[in-house]
């Protein structure tokens, strides 16, 4: 399922991994993490970047950074590492049309930070995306959203 998070202020700021923890209903440390794409941050983060969300977890205890843009792929925890260039967030049209891919086929969903201004989810499974619904705020289908702008147009 294809998740945005927008128009809301029931939030310090988009795209908080603390608050999608909660909201998932899952532990950081259950997953590992690729970041590509990244603007904004804590500034040890480089694009391409794989960390195991043990570490992930220290970091964002000390503070919760706020992602300009990034493109987070989740992966099984003990993945082997993966590194890549090609997943971007800044400038791709392919999240506004139609139903939205991954674009690391291997990952179990993507989080993108968009501007500051957005969360999307893409290919969030079920389970998930049913828990998102219930607890986050602002959340809507990015799919339906997608059909309504194509309408329009």
């Amino acid at each position: 399922m294809n998740l945005i998070q927008e128009n809301t202020d029931s939030i310090t700021f988009f795209t908080s991994l603390r608050n999608i923890e909660q909201w998932l209903e899952i532990s950081l440390d259950d997953f590992d993490f690729h970041f590509t794409d990244v603007s904004g941050g804590w500034s040890e983060i480089k694009s391409p970047m794989w960390i195991t969300g043990e570490d992930l977890n220290l970091i964002i205890k000390e503070f919760d950074y706020q992602f300009e843009w990034a493109v987070i792929s989740v992966y099984p925890k003990g993945t082997t590492p993966k590194l890549s260039d090609k997943p971007y967030a800044d400038g791709n049209p392919n999240f506004w049309s139609g139903s939205p891919k991954k674009q690391l086929k291997d990952s179990i969903f993507e989080i993108i930070c968009w501007d500051s201004t957005a969360t999307l989810f893409i290919q969030l499974p079920h389970e998930l995306a049913q828990k998102l619904l219930k607890n986050a705020p602002g959340i809507s289908d990015l799919d339906q959203q997608n059909k309504k702008v194509s309408k329009k147009s």
